[in-house]
């Protein structure tokens, strides 16, 4: 849950830090919008030309009148949008634009053609850098042809001029932007009367186009009407016709052959049956029952005891027979006379029936293309009657007036665009800045990059020497120096009250972060509660207290005391204007982390606890050697300094990380500029980072 409203905090953008970091580098700020507005007020007054702006305006014609009431070769436009959208795209055609093009000669227009201006400064010295390298200038490129300048040129008119359509209405609003104010109206109108005069050459040119095609097929028709009539008439001529009535009385007489022929086969089988089984019978009653004949059937009955009637059935019999024959060969003769009668009949009216339809089929050949031939010619005639009277489906209904004030640019704009993209430039300018800046510049982001308190905060001491500072804190008790200094001391003894730190050890991780001074001061400033104090020289490899105090030039070191050549209390140096003991450095050739790890250094702490109630050691930064690291396992707390908004934070974390957990007791901010502090945002009170405005009735010397 911790770790949640922590990064919520984190996530969260302090508008009054932002506000302030902003109003800090205001100076920077107005100085880079000053200098893009100034860039912006030259490039608009010194740089642009003026570009004017002229439109004329043209309708869409949707009720055209009609002189004459015929049916016109190409329809007129209606006022949809796809309609509305292709004429948009008319005027912005390239036939158009070149029209315009020949019709102004903007070719022979410097603004048009781009061969025809001035080499610019600019493009001189570039074709001199070029040549001076050996490249190829662009003067000796080989000269376009005309059509590809004409090319240019209509590419530079369609992106001078713009169509629109004027909303909630069929009217086009063409614009165009030139140099020239008169050549801006000039351009516009014309466009206007070439779009206009377009739509009247496309409908003339596709009334010829029709009267052409329409001619050409007249006179085909009237060939090929002239042939379907001579063949109707050749065919007459040629071809014996009969009368429709006389075809109808031959398929009549044909119906009424048929018929009988269908009558004579009927009889022609019943008689052929007769005889068939009369010639098949046998014995008198077979006969008899065959022939079906009432003499026979009585001679039937008596001829088997009468030889007279049996002769007399026989002649009977025979003569029966012979009837039969004689009646199947008349049918069969009959049925094929009516025969050929019908397929005589048949053959006449085939004939005569193809001719009829041969003869109906020319005729209506000949009536077809009579009609066609009637209808191209009255199409020729109207297309012809309107050749001349086109008229366009658009009209100018406003002519373009002449500017006098340019369109463009809008210098006001210009400058105030600039100044507004200065003023994003310098605030992201200060962002970065800000963002590569990785200092620390208050107690707050020591302590969320540390996690370690911040025990004191100490200003910067301006002029003064070093050895001026312990003398300035010693006759100054209640300026900010020195209560800064007491702030800290309060700091180190309320870390632990039941056990008071007793050795402490001043490091920080690179050096000029001004250590050795704030050790020298925290010692002065517990000499001045009453306490006896110690301060040690651990910075071995840069010997820097005899810049505080007078040093005695016999006087032995630390070096002496930890090789046992001389006592501790002998080493010692009273300082009777400071009032404290010191014990400087000595040079040696051995190593200063060996010497200062040996056991020897924890029994001389030990000795030094037994005698004074405060031991400060003052040792080299921690990243550079290592020095520090092996004198804190003997010391009660370490003492962290950092100098204000100049040690950079890795440097700081970096160096902490070399010690052992809970042995820095806390951080020194030093070196605070408070003139620096507030500008950052911060109220600097010395010790009570938020206290500022109140410090006056406290801190009586400055």
């Amino acid at each position: 849950m911790r770790d949640r409203q922590e990064y919520i905090e984190n996530d969260e953008i302090d508008l009054g830090k932002l506000f302030s970091l902003f109003w800090r580098g205001k100076f920077i700020i107005l100085a880079v919008t000053l200098c893009f507005a100034a860039v912006g007020f030259y490039y608009a007054f010194f740089v642009t030309k003026p570009i004017y702006s002229a439109s004329s305006v043209v309708m869409l014609n949707s009720q055209a009148e009609q002189v004459i009431d015929l049916p016109s070769v190409i329809s007129q436009l209606t006022s949809d949008d796809t309609v509305i959208q292709t004429e948009i795209q008319v005027m912005r055609s390239r036939i158009l634009a070149g029209n315009v093009v020949d019709t102004l000669d903007l070719t022979a227009d410097p603004e048009f053609n781009s061969s025809l201006r001035e080499v610019s400064l600019i493009s001189r010295m570039k074709a001199a850098i070029l040549g001076s390298i050996g490249a190829r200038p662009q003067s000796d490129a080989p000269v376009p042809s005309d059509a590809a300048t004409h090319d240019r040129v209509v590419d530079s008119l369609l992106n001078a001029y713009s169509v629109s359509v004027v909303p909630n209405t069929t009217a086009f609003r063409i614009t165009v932007l030139s140099e020239d104010a008169a050549k801006a109206a000039e351009i516009a109108d014309t466009i206007a009367k070439q779009y206009v005069q377009s739509q009247i050459d496309v409908k003339r040119d596709a009334t010829v186009q029709a009267i052409n095609w329409l001619t050409d097929q007249v006179s085909e028709l009237k060939i090929s009407l002239e042939n379907s009539e001579n063949a109707v008439k050749n065919f007459k001529t040629e071809t014996p016709m009969i009368s429709p009535e006389v075809l109808t009385g031959l398929e009549r007489q044909l119906k009424s052959v048929r018929d009988r022929v269908a009558e004579n086969k009927r009889n022609l089988a019943e008689s052929t049956a007769l005889l068939e089984r009369l010639a098949s019978a046998e014995g008198y009653d077979g006969r008899a029952e065959a022939a079906g004949d009432a003499l026979l059937s009585d001679l039937a009955r008596r001829a088997p005891r009468d030889p007279a009637a049996a002769a007399q059935f026989e002649t009977r019999f025979q003569t029966i027979l012979t009837d039969a024959r004689s009646t199947v060969q008349r049918s069969q003769e009959q049925l094929n006379v009516l025969e050929t009668s019908e397929q005589a009949l048949e053959t006449r009216i085939k004939t005569e029936s193809d001719a009829s339809v041969e003869l109906e089929q020319l005729t209506r050949e000949a009536e077809a293309n009579r009609t066609l031939y009637e209808y191209f010619l009255a199409r020729l005639k109207e297309t012809s009657a309107q050749q001349g009277i086109q008229q366009a489906d658009s009209r100018i209904i406003s002519y373009s007036v002449q500017p006098v004030f340019p369109a463009k640019p809008n210098k006001k704009l210009i400058v105030l665009l600039s100044a507004m993209l200065g003023f994003g430039a310098g605030s992201g300018l200060v962002l970065l800045m800000e963002m590569r800046h990785k200092t620390f510049r208050s107690s707050q982001e020591i302590e969320e990059a540390t996690g370690l308190p911040v025990l004191g905060q100490i200003p910067l001491i301006a002029g003064k020497g070093r050895r001026d500072v312990l003398t300035f804190i010693r006759d100054n008790p209640t300026s900010p120096v020195t209560e800064s200094v007491r702030n800290l001391r309060t700091s180190v003894l309320l870390g632990n009250i039941d056990k008071p730190p007793q050795v402490l050890v001043t490091t920080s991780a690179i050096p000029g972060e001004g250590k050795t001074t704030t050790g020298a001061a925290l010692a002065l400033n517990f000499v001045g509660m009453g306490k006896k104090v110690l301060l040690i020289e651990g910075d071995l490899r840069r010997l820097s207290l005899d810049q505080y105090f007078s040093r005695p030039k016999t006087l032995a070191g630390v070096i002496s005391v930890l090789t046992g050549r001389v006592a501790l209390e002998e080493a010692v140096w009273h300082s009777e204007e400071h009032g404290l003991d010191v014990l400087f450095g000595e040079k040696s050739e051995a190593n200063a982390a060996d010497v200062l790890s040996s056991e020897r250094m924890r029994t001389l702490l030990d000795e030094a606890r037994a005698r004074y109630d405060v031991i400060v050691i003052d040792t080299p930064p921690a990243l550079i050697v290592p020095d520090a690291r092996v004198v804190s396992q003997f010391v009660d707390m370490v003492l962290f300094v950092v100098k204000w908004d100049s040690t950079h934070q890795q440097q700081v974390e970096e160096a902490i990380r070399l010690f052992e957990d809970k042995v820095i007791g806390g951080v020194v901010l030093n070196q605070i500029d408070p003139n620096g502090f507030k500008r950052y945002g911060y109220s600097y009170g010395y010790g009570y980072g938020y206290a500022a405005h109140y410090d006056d009735k406290y801190y009586l010397s400055k």
